[in-house]
């Protein structure tokens, strides 16, 4: 569910209970380096921006990965918006390199509009029977897990389960949220105090660790030796 790749794949579909309150504004911006079995193998840079109605973030990662023994870097930009309860209205994607394709998503209509455009420039429009709010979190989209982090806050705490939508994943995934409290960990050479969340799904734990301005800080999936730390 969660793997350095790239390129559109099959679509899933997912739903989840709505959340008890408005969501608080969040604004952040950062780099996150991206390593993968302790090497470095691209970054992250991403913006979120909310306003009372809505939030949008976005981000442009870059990434080498290893294709028949020879280094391959893709470039890849994304766009969503969610609404004031970080439920996705919209979200694009694209790969700029090596190969072109892209994939627009619609929420906001009845049913929810999915369009892709493959490498090979074939378009592939599919429609699903969604209702409104979703969990969205794309594959190798880090910052995703900061909004991920917000809608938990919305929750009355605890173990929380969801129904989570990966635009490039063949297939529909279920996770869950837990919060561990805080913990020092050892991050940019320093000790810090951060809160440590514990993403669960049918492939993978994933742990997050934010500071006290809920801004992530690390993002952990051991069993892919996938690490994303932020650099600033």
């Amino acid at each position: 569910m969660f793997a350095v790749g790239s390129g559109p794949r099959a679509l899933g579909q997912a739903l989840v209970s709505p959340g008890s309150a408005p969501a608080s504004r969040l604004n952040d911006q950062g780099v996150f380096q991206l390593f993968l079995a302790g090497r470095r193998i691209g970054s992250e840079k991403f913006e979120i921006q909310s306003t009372a109605d809505q939030t949008t973030a976005k981000a442009e990662t870059q990434f080498e990965i290893e294709k028949e023994e020879k280094p391959v870097l893709i470039k890849t930009s994304s766009s969503l918006i969610l609404n004031s309860q970080l439920a996705p209205l919209t979200y694009s994607w694209s790969m700029k390199s090596p190969q072109a394709s892209s994939l627009e998503a619609d929420f906001r209509s009845k049913p929810a509009k999915l369009r892709y455009r493959t490498v090979t420039g074939e378009a592939d429009e599919r429609d699903f029977s969604l209702l409104p709010d979703i969990v969205l979190i794309d594959t190798n989209a880090f910052h995703h897990f900061e909004l991920l982090a917000a809608r938990y806050r919305l929750t009355s705490g605890g173990k929380q389960v969801f129904r989570a939508f990966v635009p490039q994943d063949a297939l529909p995934g279920e996770l869950s949220v837990e919060g561990k409290g805080k913990e020092t960990v050892q991050i940019r050479g320093l000790s810090e105090k951060l809160q440590h969340l514990v993403v669960t799904t049918e492939l993978a734990q994933i742990d997050l660790w934010l500071d006290d301005q809920h801004h992530l800080q690390h993002v952990l999936i051991g069993t892919a030796q996938l690490e994303a730390l932020r650099a600033r």
